[in-house]
């Protein structure tokens, strides 16, 4: 396959089509397929309140909010990181407003708000510092910007009466989950799946075969709260060793990974397991990929990829 032509990128269009991008991130995440308990092309996975139709309605109705947060990162003029990330977080109940009434009550994107969300921020700030994107850099500037409040956040929890599933999962296993994981500046983005992204594009490999081999990184190394608060650590271990030994199988660029990768998608239907932590990072991941092309490659090219799917979910 060949590989995408090189065309260069405006501040006009990076300023202007940054909801594209993240709404093709957005999509892309929702098309590759077969992903293990995931929704996906083919199947609900491991859910029964939500399908591929509910995340192309969610989608629609959260990118504006998240084009708001990159518009407001780039105008940010003050050093005072912690007031833009608390008003990040009312625009983030902006979205989870709009997401709810888009599915009516289905929580499709909601962790996906908070860190897709922090990092349309970095990168708009980052932009307006250096006039380009550098994912590294966007997902260490995202830690810098929710640090100090998140861990306000994790000292105020009440330890005889958690409040959500994040809590809990906090007081039983010290898990930290999506939060820690931004808080953190994304080390799993940085160390796992930015570079089994860019491994697969200098191979060329195909978007489906490129973001199955990095979910399958992901899920190798993260510990999922979304596999914890519905199992237990046990099978949080069993994901992360069915990974590694897809991978060494090839992953999804080998007939036996790809066959593994279905038959691995039916065991966690009837365990009731979904990775849809790693789905997030995996969309994150997309968006970063897809920013750090854009400063040399067309950036048309997504956006119009993401209408043709909205366009055809409507149709099917």
């Amino acid at each position: 396959m060949e590989c995408h032509p090189a065309v260069s990128s405006t501040k006009e269009e990076a300023l202007s089509r940054f909801s594209e991008w993240c709404a093709f991130a957005l999509m892309a995440e929702v098309d590759t397929t077969p992903k293990p308990g995931l929704v996906d092309r083919c199947d609900n996975g491991a859910h029964q309140d939500m399908d591929y139709y509910t995340f192309t309605a969610s989608t629609e109705a959260i990118v504006p909010f998240m084009d708001k947060m990159f518009l407001l990162g780039y105008s940010w003029s003050s050093n005072d990181l912690s007031m833009l990330f608390h008003m990040l977080r009312q625009i983030g109940k902006e979205a989870e407003n709009a997401m709810f009434a888009a599915t009516g009550g289905v929580n499709t994107h909601k962790g996906m708000i908070f860190s897709m969300g922090a990092v349309s921020a970095a990168a708009g700030l980052f932009y307006r510092h250096h006039g380009t994107f550098h994912p590294e850099e966007i997902l260490l500037l995202a830690g810098q910007l929710c640090h100090d409040v998140i861990e306000a956040d994790f000292k105020r929890i009440d330890r005889r009466n958690p409040r959500t599933h994040g809590e809990l999962l906090y007081l039983r296993y010290g898990a930290k989950g999506i939060r820690g994981e931004v808080q953190q500046g994304f080390p799993s983005i940085r160390t796992a799946s930015l570079p089994a992204l860019r491994a697969q594009r200098a191979k060329c490999a195909d978007d489906n075969e490129a973001y199955l081999n990095t979910l399958l990184a992901l899920m190798a190394t993260v510990d999922d709260t979304n596999v914890l608060i519905r199992t237990s650590t046990l099978m949080q271990n069993v994901v992360k060793t069915s990974a590694r030994q897809i991978l060494e199988m090839g992953g999804a660029s080998s007939t036996r990974g790809m066959e593994a990768l279905r038959q691995l998608n039916t065991k966690f239907i009837q365990l009731n397991i979904s990775p849809g932590g790693c789905a997030d990072l995996l969309a994150v991941t997309i968006l970063l990929e897809t920013l750090e092309r854009a400063v040399t490659e067309a950036p048309g090219i997504p956006a119009a990829r993401f209408h043709e799917t909205l366009l055809q979910s409507r149709l099917l």
